[in-house]
């Protein structure tokens, strides 16, 4: 029986240590972290303690875990965008295989010197596209692979982020502002990119793109708007934006869960916010009910090192970037972006990116010259049907969903450790090789590009020219 592959993570915040830190604690005998980089000393030695980490093997940050020599088979790279170059390229230099997550880097150069610096290397470098690994987009792809729905024509697919992720990530956090993160359309949508491309097996040709900050902007600001949701706001009780609502009482979790299709969920949801002690109670042995009454992941974890404890979190509001009233942050990247795409086969494609859906998720509608692929993908649901054109029934396919942060992106993150595993051990070819990755933050690059100039990009020279020294 094989050993266990050994990973040292670069990062122990949200990605790092909640969506891909547990899939080491369920399959022990599979993965296991023995090492970990973090320069906030709580997450570090929360993780530390999580996988029992020795201290001589927990660093403040990648540049002293690297001096120390190669200590692991890989490294899990989960730092910040405008880290992911840096360290990649330090990483794979000393001999290491890695798991980096999206976006490979901020810019188009960094990007390509990190694929080229793989290839130079040997070594084996896997992107985090996790939602190429769910059950849901396989059968997606499978669908296409099929040609029942004939011959493809068009493509349109939405990335719709829910109006309380785009003011928890995109307004008030990390990404808000280009100067610190890569553009919006490729941070959010180079998955969706990536999943175009899968789909068809084509290089599209041509693009164009336009968007825009339309709604987060000091001119929208309700009169009176106080700097901070927590300096007493005039309209607290009908902002959606409002921090204390989203963060203190979970109010995006409890409406996810309370509007789930699986009626046992449901039930759980409605109980929670009906009667919270006879929940608090139940939670002591049905976890389920205590994911509620007691949260403590996504978005509370991002906010303070102490996400179970309201007051932590009231703290963080009133005097961290989680707080401050939307209309009045420093954030400069759009809440809005279309991308037209068309494929050498005829096919045209496009991506619709917004910052203001009521639930999390993305949609999908595929019409070819049999049927028409109708989907949907969000936390409360999971189901694809396909409608023929003329005689036939109509084909529905559900998929399961869940609460549980560690199957995030409908089980992508395990999956994609899974296949790390498998790739590591030269089971199976990796799915997301950095090479593959490429093509979608090509795209991503190009589409805000092709935004800020307001003009059309023919694909073929635009690679031509950013490829010429790969």
């Amino acid at each position: 029986m094989s050993k266990p592959i050994s990973i040292l993570l670069f990062g122990a915040g949200n990605r790092g240590a909640d969506a891909y830190g547990p899939y080491a604690l369920r399959h022990p005998d599979q993965v296991q972290f023995t090492a970990v980089a973090e320069p906030d000393p709580g997450r570090r030695a929360r993780f530390a303690a999580a996988h029992h980490i020795p201290p001589e093997r927990q660093f403040t940050g990648w540049e002293e875990a690297l001096q120390v020599g190669k200590i692991a088979d890989a490294v899990l790279n989960a730092t910040q965008d405008e880290d992911h170059h840096n360290s990649t390229v330090s990483a794979l230099d000393a001999g290491y295989n890695m798991l980096l997550e999206k976006p490979m880097a901020t810019s188009l150069g960094e990007t390509v010197h990190i694929v080229r610096t793989a290839r130079e290397t040997g070594r084996l470098l896997m992107v985090c596209h996790v939602l190429r690994y769910t059950d849901f987009f396989q059968k997606v792809k499978a669908i296409f692979d099929s040609g029942c729905l004939g011959q493809i024509v068009h493509i349109a697919h939405s990335e719709n982020v829910a109006y309380y992720h785009m003011a928890h990530s995109f307004v008030r956090g990390n990404w808000r502002n280009i100067i610190d993160s890569a553009p919006m359309i490729l941070a959010k949508c180079c998955h969706d990119l990536d999943l175009l491309y899968w789909f068809t097996g084509e290089k599209a040709t041509w693009l164009s793109s336009a968007g825009d900050l339309r709604h987060f902007k000091s001119e929208c600001a309700p009169h009176g708007a106080p700097d901070r949701c927590t300096d007493g706001c005039l309209v607290s009780e009908s902002c959606p934006f409002f921090a204390p609502r989203i963060y203190l009482e979970n109010y995006p979790i409890k409406v996810a869960v309370t509007e789930a299709k699986n009626p046992i969920l449901r039930t759980i949801g409605l109980l929670a916010i009906s009667h919270p002690r006879l929940a608090d109670a139940l939670g002591a042995i049905i976890p389920p009910i205590r994911t509620l009454t007691r949260y403590s992941g996504w978005p509370r974890n991002t906010i303070t090192p102490e996400p179970t404890s309201d007051e932590a979190v009231l703290h963080a509001l009133q005097t961290g970037p989680y707080g401050r009233c939307v209309y009045h942050c420093d954030n400069n990247v759009v809440d809005h972006q279309v991308v037209n795409l068309i494929y050498p086969s005829g096919i045209t494609a496009t991506l619709t990116m917004h910052g203001h859906s009521h639930e999390e998720g993305r949609t999908l509608r595929v019409d070819g010259s049999q049927a028409t692929l109708l989907g949907k993908f969000t936390y409360s649901q999971a189901w694809l049907e396909i409608h023929p054109h003329g005689p036939g029934e109509t084909q529905r396919f559900s998929f399961p969903t869940t609460v549980d942060s560690a199957s995030g992106h409908g089980g992508g993150d395990t999956g994609i450790m899974r296949a790390f595993v498998q790739a590591l051990r030269g089971q199976s070819p990796p799915l997301t090789s950095a090479h593959d990755a490429l093509e979608s933050h090509l795209l991503g690059f190009a589409a805000e590009a092709s935004r800020l100039g307001e003009v059309a990009v023919d694909l073929r020279s635009f690679r031509a020219d950013t490829l010429k020294d790969a």
